[in-house]
């Protein structure tokens, strides 16, 4: 019996091994993101700006890519008060998981509540880092904030609306498990005074 119990245990094993060879390696998911969001780029006929517009005007399919890979286009810069080392910014979005299925979240037109996150901007590394406030912790978009999302607060302040492609390395720890970027098609930033 022990002998029965000890080859159906190795044969569990064996097909539990087996199985992670389906998981893609993490340069796979690259290339995955990679291509979708080369076809997304397409698709939306974006044009990629090598640097970015000195005046800050973008046009309508206009984006500029960051250092942190998330592709920006500023729709409004807001009211002219930026961000300082640390701040709550209350965020609302329409976004588009687009890689395998489409996946569309409206934080405008639904009944969820603004996500509010916690910034805080690192001059010496150039970033901005975000969580979710503990208030946000049951609100199911905060699963979307994330160092991309915030990202745009380097280049936009208060009251100001962006577009963002969002790769998962930046993103959200769902997003970065799932290999998916995220589209955000609108994200307004309003700071809590």
């Amino acid at each position: 019996m022990k002998k029965i119990v000890g080859w159906v245990l190795l044969g569990c094993a064996a097909w539990a091994f087996s199985a992670c060879d389906d998981n893609k390696s993490y340069a796979e998911m690259l290339k995955d993101e990679r291509d979708a969001i080369e076809r997304l780029i397409d698709e939306e006929g974006i044009v990629v700006l090598d640097e970015y517009p000195a005046d800050g005007v973008f046009a309508e399919n206009e984006f500029y890519l960051m250092d942190n890979d998330v592709y920006i286009n500023v729709i409004d810069s807001g009211n002219g008060d930026h961000m300082g080392s640390r701040q709550n910014v209350i965020c609302r979005f329409k976004a588009r998981v687009f890689m395998n299925d489409t996946l569309e979240w409206d934080g405008f037109a639904s009944s969820a509540f603004p996500v509010t996150m916690v910034c805080s901007y690192s001059s010496y590394y150039n970033t901005i880092q975000a969580y979710a406030s503990s208030e946000d912790g049951n609100n199911y978009l905060s699963n979307f904030v994330s160092e991309g999302l915030a990202s745009g607060l380097q280049y936009v302040g208060d009251s100001s609306e962006v577009k963002l492609i969002v790769p998962f390395k930046v993103s959200s720890s769902m997003f970065l498990q799932s290999g998916d970027p995220v589209y955000y098609e609108r994200v307004r930033y309003i700071f809590e005074k």
